[in-house]
């Protein structure tokens, strides 16, 4: 009799010892699972403000639809990252509520390693605070430059005239320089710069017969366009013309891009053709000089 109270005895002592350790490791992982909880709150709300901050420059006509949509897409990967990290630790919590599941075999293969593979990713969080870092960066400089197509093209011209040449290199230089620097602060994150040249035209027309009428519509491949299809064309053409310049810049300051093998240039020209620059001005005429100009936005963005 007395044997069987001492294995009594001691096996309530095991079932003790067992519960405690049970309730110990159920609340150390409560402890860190709640840590883990407020810093993917923080960084959501993160991701958010970016989203937020980029569709506000986009209604305000500061970021080209372009480059807009390459942000959404970084955007997008950036919220299901997150939103899968989330998922994982509400399927952490959900496990909280059974203490069976914290008995030392179950712990150490089923919650331990799940715990510890959350814990990994909140680690990891500085290098992608480098990364919204850097778009936010970006949307708070984000904007476009206006150039007036009078300084580089005559009336009905898309090619830049041999004496106009070094003016308007030295007018884009400004450009090329505020996209290397903003690259150059990123230097040790894979990166891409994104550049788009919108050409504008105005609404006047061509008469037939004209030499820069015939040439749009050997561009076009056409025997007879409108007057639209004319202006359109010529817009391209002159956007093009301009990333050609633009590409030359890149190419000669090559030397002052650091990490350039984690940098890609992507140029992107639009002929906008008769469409309105700028939506702020209400007031446009047919035949408007402040229709004739170019439009050029950039983005250096994280791969």
């Amino acid at each position: 009799m007395k044997q069987l109270i001492t294995f009594l005895t001691y096996g309530l002592f095991l079932m003790l010892l067992f519960s405690c350790g049970n309730t110990k490791r159920m609340g150390a992982t409560k402890t860190r699972l709640g840590i883990i909880k407020e810093n993917q709150l923080k960084e959501t709300s993160e991701v958010n403000a970016i989203a937020l901050k980029g569709e506000k420059k986009y209604e305000e006509q500061k970021i080209d639809s372009n480059i807009y949509i390459r942000l959404q897409i970084k955007m997008n990967a950036l919220k299901k990252t997150m939103d899968s990290a989330i998922l994982e630790t509400a399927k952490m919590e959900s496990l909280l509520a059974e203490k069976k599941n914290f008995k030392s075999g179950t712990y150490k293969k089923l919650i331990l390693p799940k715990l510890e593979l959350l814990e990994g990713f909140n680690a990891a969080q500085n290098q992608r605070m480098q990364v919204y870092m850097m778009l936010q960066d970006g949307l708070d400089i984000s904007s476009y430059t206006l150039f007036d197509l009078a300084a580089f093209f005559g009336p009905g011209i898309y090619s830049i005239p041999e004496d106009k040449v070094e003016f308007a290199r030295t007018s884009f230089s400004p450009l090329v320089d505020s996209i290397i620097e903003f690259s150059n602060k990123y230097k040790n994150l894979p990166r891409a710069a994104t550049l788009v040249i919108l050409g504008f035209a105005d609404g006047a027309g061509y008469a037939d017969g004209t030499p820069i009428n015939d040439t749009l519509l050997i561009k076009l491949e056409k025997t007879s366009a409108t007057k639209q299809e004319l202006n359109g064309k010529l817009s391209e053409l002159r956007a093009e013309e301009l990333i050609q310049l633009l590409t030359g810049e890149f190419v000669r300051k090559n030397s002052s891009i650091l990490n350039m093998e984690n940098l890609q240039v992507e140029y992107l020209g639009r002929g906008k053709g008769e469409q309105y620059p700028l939506n702020k001005i209400t007031d446009y005429k047919e035949d408007d000089e402040r229709r004739r100009v170019v439009l050029c936005y950039w983005a250096v963005l994280p791969k």
